[in-house]
């Protein structure tokens, strides 16, 4: 909280600079002192009470427009000082807020065109917008609302409904886009493949890895998500130390094969794939009271306590349903099927 208060301190100062408020702030004080030096001189004869303090309290009040009353002007000169000051005053301050007021407004037009600096950390970067980032914004949402997401596209304008949804203009494959994103603090960042060279699958892919490089170069502990579309490229993705391939073509095939073959496959599929209705996947570390239990043992205890189906445990390798005598270890992975998130 206090690191994005000052950012926005910081980003005020550095639009009030441009502005050129400081100056008409400076402008301002300056009358101020003078007008009040001189109202001093002026009223000081005929109302010997009258102080140097109380100058310059008159001064701040009749800037201000606020005019208490407590001191006014009697004389011909202090009249026309009061004027002055009132006119310096309107004019200063309508100015100051019509600044003020210019820079929230521009930067809220900069953030739409996705042409602001982002501070944030431990957020999700999604480089390429169409239907699929769409849906992945969307699942992403409902998953963790609270999760900080960043789209990078060259659209020239992004909107969006949900919170903590954020905009990047630029092309990803330069290096000052990714750090407009913050990508070195990023957690995750998913490269989704370009639509505009769908007719040319090696182009795309070229283009993703590209990207990939670009990222791991800014950020090498990020994880990495890509799309492929070719699978012939899933190598050149690889040196570019991408954690996560996905075949979008060979995937959808292969759900497609599974659902000819198996009628309720697909349902299945649907369901766990999507955080709107049903079941979904989820993963977790285990407890420190599930260390030394069997997979059976550890089965039947979610089962039972907390209505989810194991399927099965990660280390540096997923294992999918393992051996039913295998034991949990400290640093296990539990993949689990449930309608709520343990």
């Amino acid at each position: 909280m206090v690191t994005v208060l000052l950012n926005a301190i910081k980003v005020l100062h550095i639009s009030m600079e441009k502005s050129k408020v400081y100056k008409l702030l400076g402008i301002g004080l300056i009358s101020l002192l003078v007008c009040s030096l001189v109202y001093y001189y002026v009223e000081g004869p005929v109302n010997p009470d009258l102080t140097l303090a109380d100058s310059f309290w008159w001064g701040f009040v009749t800037t201000t427009t606020v005019g208490y009353g407590d001191y006014f002007p009697v004389t011909v000169g202090g009249r026309i000082i009061a004027t002055l000051l009132m006119l310096i005053g309107i004019s200063t301050f309508g100015f100051l807020t019509a600044a003020v007021a210019s820079i929230f407004v521009e930067n809220k037009l900069k953030e739409g065109m996705g042409l602001v600096d982002l501070k944030y950390k431990n957020h999700i970067v999604i480089i390429g917008w169409n239907q699929k980032s769409e849906t992945m914004l969307n699942e992403l949402t409902v998953d963790n609302p609270d999760r900080k997401v960043v789209i990078i596209s060259e659209i020239e304008r992004l909107t969006f409904e949900t919170k903590n949804t954020y905009f990047v203009h630029g092309d990803p494959t330069v290096d000052d886009t990714l750090i407009r994103a913050n990508i070195g603090e990023a957690d995750i960042a998913m490269i989704v493949a370009d639509d505009k060279l769908k007719d040319n699958n090696g182009m795309a892919d070229a283009r993703s890895v590209l990207i990939c490089l670009a990222i791991d170069q800014l950020n090498p502990n990020i994880h990495i998500i890509a799309e492929v579309l070719t699978e012939e490229n899933i190598p050149h993705f690889e040196r570019a130390n991408v954690n996560d391939i996905i075949v979008s073509n060979q995937m959808s095939s292969r759900v497609m094969v599974r659902s000819a073959v198996y009628k309720n496959v697909s349902l299945v599929l649907k369901e766990l794939l999507t955080n709107t209705y049903g079941n979904e996947i989820y993963e977790c570390t285990v407890k420190s009271d599930d260390i030394g239990l069997t997979f059976t043992e550890l089965s039947n205890k979610y089962i039972v306590n907390h209505h989810a189906v194991i399927l099965g445990l990660a280390d540096k390798k997923v294992h999918l349903n393992p051996d039913k005598n295998r034991k949990i270890q400290k640093d296990d992975v539990m993949i689990y099927i449930s309608d709520t998130k343990l």
